[in-house]
């Protein structure tokens, strides 16, 4: 981002602190100085003086008003991505309804509070649209399928560029699968540590199955993603549309050892499903004697 600001040659002892504050928010910026001859300079010089910047406040008052270089540079920030606002010299001069939509400053102390806040916000849009024009460099759409094919191939840099340019790491893809599910379901741990450092739910459940991760985990495997989800703090006793807990998932899948973890960590063995069934039932039924052994190690708890 670059600011120029724009005013008068009698404007200049007020072009000057404005540069001034710019500078000290660490806001490029530079001075455009018109005289009454400016109409005679050459277009592309012209030209040359102003597109370099992507903002323009211009000191304004009843006289600047009446210049034509005044008209001129509020024409022209019609065009810039930024836009424009006005420093105004006299504090009783109201600008005419037609410059009314623009930002309008009184003294230094408001222009620094503004430009503090729009810094961020401009930065943050840049780069916003430099992951998206990264993304295009890729060959990669800027959509959401995009997104969510790109979390289930493991590509972490385009992943990471999707949610630099605004994406949430709580988005869901079409089948309302939240993208932690989905980079679990494919085994994509470096792409679940990434959505969970950019603020991703860890417990958000799936809209087809209603796992949440940790399911995923204990569906998918192996067994140190499912301790890598324990360890992060999910829920091992939220059930699934089934009714289904990732113990009961683990012990469907025949995996001790996730079972193992999952009891440490607080999985509840006699927690029934729709069916009737829970963990511990199903190790019977399905005659794992090391299942049965283990659960054995956790009594069934007594109501009161």
């Amino acid at each position: 981002m670059k600011i120029a600001a724009i005013g008068s040659r009698e404007d200049t002892k007020q072009l000057v602190p404005i540069l001034r504050v710019l500078k000290d928010l660490g806001i490029p910026a530079y001075a455009l100085s018109f005289t009454e001859d400016w109409i005679r300079l050459e277009r592309k010089k012209i030209q040359g003086y102003v597109e370099a910047a992507d903002h323009y406040i211009i000191v304004s008052d009843a006289h600047s008003l009446s210049s034509t270089w005044f008209g001129f540079a509020v024409g022209s920030a019609a065009a810039l991505i930024h836009g424009c606002s006005l420093f105004r010299v006299d504090p009783s001069w109201e600008p005419p309804p037609y410059l009314r939509g623009f930002p309008v400053f009184e003294d230094l102390d408001e222009l620094r509070a503004f430009f503090t806040v729009k810094h961020e916000e401009w930065g943050m849009e840049d780069a916003r649209l430099a992951s998206r024009a990264a993304l295009l460099e890729l060959g990669i759409s800027y959509h959401a399928d995009a997104l969510s094919s790109s979390v289930a191939d493991g590509d972490i840099h385009a992943v990471e560029l999707f949610l630099e340019s605004g994406f949430n790491s709580n988005s869901r893809d079409k089948h309302g699968v939240p993208l932690i599910c989905l980079a679990t379901r494919h085994r994509r741990l470096g792409v679940v540590k990434l959505l969970l450092e950019r603020g991703a739910t860890i417990n958000e459940r799936s809209e087809d199955r209603g796992y949440t991760a940790l399911m995923e985990a204990a569906k998918s495997g192996p067994a140190a993603q499912v301790a890598f989800f324990l360890a992060k703090g999910s829920d091992p006793n939220i059930e699934s549309k089934d009714g289904q807990t990732a113990l009961v998932i683990a012990v469907g899948r025949q995996d001790l050892e996730s079972c193992r973890l999952l009891l440490e960590h607080g999985a509840d063995p006699d927690r029934a499903d729709k069916l009737g069934m829970s963990a511990r039932t199903y190790a019977k039924l399905f005659k794992l004697a090391a299942f049965k052994e283990l659960f054995d190690s956790y009594p069934p708890i007594e109501p009161e």
